[in-house]
């Protein structure tokens, strides 16, 4: 999974994760990867999404406004919060 598509699965995780502290921890496994994190709400337009990736890396990402940065897989990341809700979506695909 490359830089952008694994920070913006984790990202599209935690969007729908309001809280107005540190949660308590998520775990999921979603092809035989398992995922740890927590989201912290700073304030309305910034929050934390932190954990851990296994078999992988521990991750950190900021959300600010519509901005995301932080280290994913072991690497800077930094892009749009649309970039990551465009890159999870279900793709068509044709059939005949």
């Amino acid at each position: 999974m490359n830089r952008l598509s694994y920070a913006a699965f984790l990202l599209s995780l935690a969007i729908g994760s309001p809280g107005l502290a540190k949660e308590k921890p998520i775990t999921f496994t979603q092809d035989g990867i398992s995922y740890r994190y927590t989201v912290t709400q700073l304030s309305p337009k910034t929050k934390i999404i932190e954990g851990r990736a296994s078999p992988g890396s521990p991750f950190r990402l900021v959300v600010s406004g519509d901005r995301v940065s932080g280290h994913a897989n072991g690497v800077p990341v930094s892009f749009r919060v649309e970039q990551a809700r465009t890159a999870t979506q279900p793709v068509a695909v044709a059939t005949r």
